[in-house]
């Protein structure tokens, strides 16, 4: 973010340190359940949360743990993943700033996910007891909160949809549109940095690595993605539209 970074020396190479960055000055804030809340409210709204910063690999809750506080994202990525019996995790979805994470239980439920940042990332954890208190305070707020777990229940559904209906190339596409998107890529040309790992790309669409793999290679072929490194291009991102908004049918995004 602009001006969300300082420099510093350490050990003879630079470091970048982000600063904490606050809700009535935050340039997320627009996309967030806070985005036009009057000023004494949103003072209120910031008293009863508390700004974390995350280094990347760093877990803001983890599977299994109590579920007694919601997370709104700032500033960054999280990745949402669920660990199965074998140890093996697989990613669920990938939020970026205004998203709401995390599960409140009014009894002794348990978080069914995990999430972890992906970049440097600013969460406010609202604790159960404070937010509760909050919205009694100001129960209007109570609708937008609603909403904003709305959209994440909506995205849950989403993915569900599009596993059941999508083929896996039409998900490894709209996979890599999202991407670019929250990176702010999403033009021709553009560059995506690859944060993930082919094996992660792939739990990203429920397919198998090798398959993410040969999926990746035939989008390079079809002219849609380039690379560059590790990273890759956006080449043909109305063709790559195209093909993520094909199904198993092949209706709704012309020749694939």
């Amino acid at each position: 973010m602009t001006g969300a970074m300082v420099w510093r020396r350490r050990i003879g190479y630079a470091v970048t340190v982000m600063k904490r960055i606050a809700c009535d000055t935050c340039p997320t804030r627009r996309d967030s359940l806070v985005c036009d809340l009057p000023a004494d409210v949103l003072g209120d709204f910031s008293a009863a949360g508390s700004p974390v910063i995350y280094r990347p690999r760093q877990v803001l809750f983890a599977e299994g743990t109590p579920a007694v506080a919601v997370h709104l994202v700032c500033h960054g990525t999280v990745k949402l993943y669920h660990s199965d019996r074998f140890g093996r995790d697989h990613i669920l979805e990938i939020a970026g700033p205004g998203a709401l994470l995390g599960e409140l239980s009014l009894g002794d439920d348990m978080m069914s996910v995990s999430a972890e940042a992906v970049t440097e990332t600013q969460a406010s954890c609202l604790p159960r007891d404070r937010l509760a208190a909050f919205l009694q305070r100001h129960p209007e707020t109570g609708l937008r909160l609603l909403a904003a777990l709305s959209r994440e229940l909506a995205v849950a559904r989403r993915k569900v949809r599009e596993l059941t209906l999508k083929s896996a190339e039409s998900r490894l596409a709209g996979l890599l549109l999202q991407l670019a998107a929250a990176e702010g890529a999403s033009a021709a040309g553009h560059h995506l940095p690859m944060r993930y790992t082919r094996r992660e790309l792939a739990e990203m669409i429920g397919v198998s690595t090798e398959t993410a793999i040969r999926l990746l290679s035939a989008l390079k072929r079809k002219g849609t993605v380039g690379a560059v490194g590790r990273d890759l291009v956006l080449v043909d991102v109305a063709r790559l539209t195209r093909i993520a908004e094909q199904d198993e049918t092949g209706v709704g995004g012309g020749t694939r």
